[in-house]
């Protein structure tokens, strides 16, 4: 089951860890607007593989698939 909020929480937490406290949409740019970086991006499939179970050893990956909350949770849902 996809739960938006714990999403949310975890971008939330990558953007307070770089003392980025601004607030963000769901449909916002994260990582090509530059508030991400490729290191938060490596963070964001580990919080996918753990809590979601999704492999991207079998799949293309480019990084617009995680860029806003509402691209992960489609791909969460997609899985």
């Amino acid at each position: 089951m996809i739960d938006p909020n714990a999403v949310r929480e975890f971008v939330g937490s990558l953007l307070l860890r770089k003392g980025d406290t601004n607030p963000f949409t769901d449909t916002e740019s994260l990582v090509l607007s530059g508030r991400l970086d490729s290191l938060d991006v490596l963070n964001i499939v580990v919080f996918l593989e753990t809590q979601y179970s999704l492999d991207f050893g079998d799949r293309p990956f480019d990084q617009q698939l995680v860029d806003s909350v509402e691209e992960i949770t489609g791909l969460i849902a997609a899985a």
